[in-house]
């Protein structure tokens, strides 16, 4: 699942920050998903944007064992350039629930320091993989990626919170079953403003979704819930 929130004129960040965009209400409902989950992922530029931190509060902790979950889900960054600053932003940083995911090109000195600080797993690409252009900068591969959390990890829920860029790679590749998409009753302009997506124009077998499973409004915020 795909969990992300948006201006009502398509801005998911300020100042590469989404953090300011939702309320407490939204930031609850993260929290609600996160409780559900095997594991929670971002992209690199995610962490490098703002701190933030991947865990669940004590009281959803001890739900979700009394469930028979891991008190915590599993917290996973992909990145492509090993560029993750884990000790300044990742709050709450606990090694031994940190998996990164690498790509085949992430400098190996990136790869020494980070499995200091987490499990590092290196991706590999598959040959028929499109080569990187600055519309489509991912370097981890999607497919492979999802595998290796299903058969190392055990991962059989994904939440996934941008970036724009990793969603992006999800939904070309038809790998995100459901959108959580809140709206916030916010304009905020501004050309370099990310989207909830950034990426090549999405093929028509991909872009179009028509199942919209669930609406809520709260306090003149729309949450919306899609099946994809």
């Amino acid at each position: 699942m795909i969990n992300m929130v948006s201006s009502l004129d398509g801005k998911a960040a300020v100042e590469g920050k989404a953090g300011s965009i939702g309320s407490s209400i939204d930031r609850t409902i993260m929290r609600t998903l996160r409780a559900q989950v095997d594991a929670v992922m971002i992209g690199a530029g995610t962490l490098r944007a703002e701190r933030l931190r991947l865990d669940v509060p004590e009281d959803l902790a001890s739900a979700r064992a009394s469930r028979g979950l891991e008190p915590q889900p599993l917290a996973v960054i992909a990145t492509s350039s090993g560029n993750i600053p884990l000790r300044e932003n990742l709050l709450g940083l606990s090694p031994d629930n940190l998996v990164v995911l690498a790509a085949s090109e992430t400098p190996k000195d990136s790869l020494s320091a980070l499995s200091r600080l987490a499990t590092v797993e290196v991706v590999p690409k598959r040959a028929e993989t499109e080569a990187v252009t600055e519309e489509a900068p991912v370097l981890v591969d999607p497919v492979f990626a999802l595998e290796v959390l299903k058969v190392r990890y055990g991962v059989g829920v994904l939440l996934v919170e941008g970036g724009p860029a990793l969603n992006h790679a999800l939904i070309s590749s038809n790998l995100a079953d459901e959108l959580f998409l809140t709206l916030s009753p916010r304009l905020l302009g501004g050309v370099e403003s990310r989207t909830m997506l950034e990426g090549p124009i999405l093929p028509a077998t991909v872009s179009q979704v028509r199942n919209l499973t669930s609406i809520y409004l709260a306090d003149d915020e729309l949450f919306l819930r899609y099946a994809l």
